[in-house]
């Protein structure tokens, strides 16, 4: 999943909502733990969609890789 897939605004949106309703203590048991579950739900579509794996740079177009940032 890449993060063209996934509306990230809309999501992170929706995780601000959810937790401004659970602090807010308004909510029985039953609709705080709904709202648990779509929020990790949310989480980790975000998680999927933005892991960069090891985040080894590499090469592109007849461009140089960078495998670290410890020459100095």
């Amino acid at each position: 999943m890449s993060t063209q897939d996934v509306d990230i605004g809309s999501r992170i949106e929706r995780l601000e909502e959810i937790a401004e309703t659970l602090e807010a203590g308004a909510v029985d048991l039953e609709r705080a733990r709904a709202l648990r579950e779509e929020a990790d739900d949310h989480l980790e579509t975000l998680r999927r969609a933005l892991d960069v794996g090891d985040g080894a740079v590499i090469d592109v177009d007849g461009l140089e890789s960078v495998e670290s940032v410890d020459d100095e």
